[in-house]
């Protein structure tokens, strides 16, 4: 069974963020909500306390459908 692939979004911009989920799921990526923090952290480039948006996406691996006919009952 394939395992599916997993992205990390994270960013500072809460609207950055909400853009990168939207076109994730657009995609076909679903968010794995267990997953999802706002941790509060200084911005390397400001050196001001802000919030950090992450969430992990994963693409589930594709169904197998089976096209030939089902077993019946034994005898």
């Amino acid at each position: 069974m394939d395992e599916p692939e997993i992205v990390v979004v994270r960013e500072w911009d809460p609207e950055v963020f909400q853009r990168r989920v939207l076109e994730l799921e657009d995609s076909g990526y679903r968010v794995r909500l267990e997953s999802y923090e706002i941790l509060p952290e200084m911005n390397p480039e400001t050196g001001e306390v802000i919030h950090l948006r992450t969430v992990e996406m994963y693409r589930p691996a594709p169904k197998v459908e089976t096209n030939g006919p089902r077993p019946g009952p034994r005898r």
